[in-house]
């Protein structure tokens, strides 16, 4: 976005900023899922892998356990009571063999085979360190290399050809296998793309709103004030919408008040240039015949319009300036009293040739915070307002008193009522209610308002049975009190 002049302008790579958010967002959640993906498996190989092996130690222990029960439970069958022979001994393990497919094989004590399910030789038993454990009576080897047998023994308590006692041996090559590390990762493969497509509409819903709203700020840059987003939800989206659009409402409302300000600049000001103007070519005139006395009064009626343009170009630029100001950069105690005081004595002679009685009442020591010069201009044109429509003989009444944490500046005057429909109008800038007298421009009350809102206050114009009333609502001063 570039700034042109007073203006904006949407540089044309603008519309594209959304659809890199959205790849932006998508990109993120799913290098998140990624990272969480690696921790688990992480999890899973470093600390159920673990698990799994102790597993597979205690079931294949538990079979050599069984397996010498058998045996020796077989053994003891055949012999029928007596001494276990060592056909008995073969025959059992024979069977015990062939029902475990596996080799099965039992030594002496001396390490002698007896008998053995094996024609020939029996196998050299596998043996690795850390792929070895024990359950019970039972020593368990793991053989994870291409063979993928296991090996187990178990002390038997039979009697042997050799003597008392031996060992059970069974190798089997049914080995449960090592813990399933790639199937493992490839179904949190499988899961981690059904989420990354399931990421695609998330991030579509989560950047649809923004995209909405850039085009709303493209319409109000293209001169569209009336724009707006619509708003949904109470996240942090829907309130980014609930600003935008207060801002869009602040937006449109200055800038109507902008033009509304230059068009009754406009008509204020074309009535004294035009009278100017024709004053000026009827001056021209009257200097041709050599009327000293037209021309005097031709330059007094020119002054006058001159001196009123500057007074309405002077409340102009400080009804402007207040624009500038969001809220009184430093407060201090300001007493309303003394200035009201002050104001009367140089509006005196006004009153006076009218006719008007002023009144002031109320605790004239509370104090309220904020700035002397501005409050000294809002009671001002409170004040003159009041001496342009009070009738002849009429009263002004000034009262002063506390509300809570503020303080009440009322400013009343005998004036006919005012409609209820043009009571909001009082503050609106030019406005002149009918039988205002003297040249005014329209701006007082509404650089009242300007100032008491920034102060923090609120202003109020109603009818009352004393007459029209304006009243303002200041925050008292921290250290002010009242009786």
């Amino acid at each position: 976005m570039h700034q042109d002049g007073v203006g904006l302008r949407i540089s044309a790579g603008g519309p594209a900023m959304m659809p890199r958010l959205y790849f932006k967002i998508l990109f993120n959640w799913v290098a998140a899922l990624i990272v969480m993906e690696v921790l688990i498996f992480a999890v899973i190989l470093f600390v159920v892998k673990d698990s799994h092996h102790s597993y597979v130690i205690q079931t294949i222990g538990g079979n050599a356990l069984m397996a010498r029960d058998y045996l020796e439970a077989a053994v003891a069958a055949d012999a029928g009571g007596r001494e276990p022979s060592r056909d008995a001994l073969q025959s059992a393990v024979t069977r015990l063999g062939h029902t475990a497919r596996a080799k099965v094989w039992v030594s002496g004590a001396d390490g002698t085979v007896v008998a053995s399910s094996v024609a020939g030789k029996v196998p050299v038993p596998p043996v690795h360190a850390g792929k070895s454990g024990r359950h019970g009576d039972a020593q368990v080897h793991l053989d994870l290399g291409p063979a993928r047998v296991t090996y187990s023994s178990v002390p038997l308590t039979l009697k042997t050809a050799t003597g008392q006692g031996g060992t059970l041996h069974v190798l089997t090559e049914r080995d449960p296998g090592p813990f399933p590390v790639g199937k493992v990762g490839a179904g949190l493969a499988i899961i981690g793309a059904i989420a990354a497509i399931a990421a695609i509409p998330l991030s579509r819903h989560i950047t649809e709103p923004l995209n909405r709203l850039q085009e709303s700020a493209v319409r109000i840059a293209g001169g569209d004030l009336s724009a707006r987003v619509e708003v949904q939800g109470r996240d942090e989206i829907g309130r980014l919408g609930m600003a935008f659009n207060g801002m869009a409402q602040t937006v449109e409302r200055l800038v109507r008040s902008g033009r509304e300000l230059t068009a009754n600049v406009s008509h204020e000001m074309r009535s004294p240039l035009a009278r100017i103007r024709i004053a000026g070519e009827c001056l021209k005139q009257s200097i041709a015949r050599g009327d000293r006395d037209d021309c005097d009064e031709l330059l007094e009626g020119m002054w006058e319009d001159i001196s009123q343009a500057d007074r309405l170009i002077g409340r102009i630029l400080e009804y402007s300036k207040l624009d500038l100001h969001e809220r009184v950069a430093a407060k201090t105690e300001v007493f309303p009293a003394p200035i009201l005081e002050g104001l009367l004595k140089i509006m005196r002679p006004v009153f006076l040739t009218r006719g008007v009685s002023v009144e002031m009442t109320g605790d004239l020591r509370l104090s309220v915070a904020g700035d002397e010069d501005w409050l000294r201009s809002a009671f001002g044109n409170l004040l003159d307002n009041a001496a342009r429509y009070t009738p002849e003989g009429g009263v002004v009444r000034i009262a002063l008193r506390p509300e809570g944490d503020a303080v009440a500046v009322e400013v009343t005057n005998s004036a006919a009522p005012v409609a209820a429909e043009d009571l909001e109008k009082i503050f609106d800038p030019f406005y002149r209610g009918k039988g205002a007298k003297g040249e005014g421009t329209g701006l007082g009350l509404a650089i009242t308002r300007k100032i008491v809102v920034l102060h923090g206050g609120e202003i109020a114009a109603r009818n009352t049975p004393q007459g029209f009333q304006v009243s303002l609502r200041l925050v008292s001063f921290p250290s002010s009190s009242s009786v």
